[in-house]
């Protein structure tokens, strides 16, 4: 194989005269030759442009800025839905209220804490709204 010059060879298939034809293509069953194309009915141009209607710009409008927010819709479901059932199968310790924060930072070295004994009332009143009995 690396004796034989890499010209040599092979044909040069530009220089043959072999044609091979399309699948594409019609053919009859006595002959290779494509059968001729119909001729066109009538001389009207091809339209490739047409303006856009108000249904069109509905449609866009409808699929571009509709949908988007149905998605979320159902997104933002979805996950309200898992969390409720995370939550009445009690996994992961999933909790339907946040645990409470005695402090919360609003600013950068600033803390801002709540009265201990109104926490304390607010948290009696929260066990007694979501108690089962």
């Amino acid at each position: 194989m690396s004796s034989d010059p890499p010209n040599e060879s092979r044909p040069d298939l530009h220089e043959s005269s072999l044609t091979v034809p399309s699948d594409s293509e019609n053919y009859s069953s006595s002959n290779n030759e494509p059968s001729p194309s119909p001729p066109s009915s009538s001389s009207s141009p091809l339209i490739l442009y047409s303006p856009p209607t108000f249904w069109g710009l509905l449609r866009g409008a409808a699929i571009n800025l509709l949908l988007p927010f149905v998605n979320g819709l159902m997104l933002g479901f979805g996950e309200l839905l898992a969390h409720e059932a995370a939550f009445r199968f009690g996994w992961s310790g999933t909790k339907v209220f946040p645990s409470g924060r005695t402090s919360r930072s609003v600013g950068p070295g600033v803390e801002l804490r709540g009265d201990p004994s109104m926490q304390r009332r607010q948290d009696q009143e929260m066990d007694e709204l979501t108690s089962l009995e």
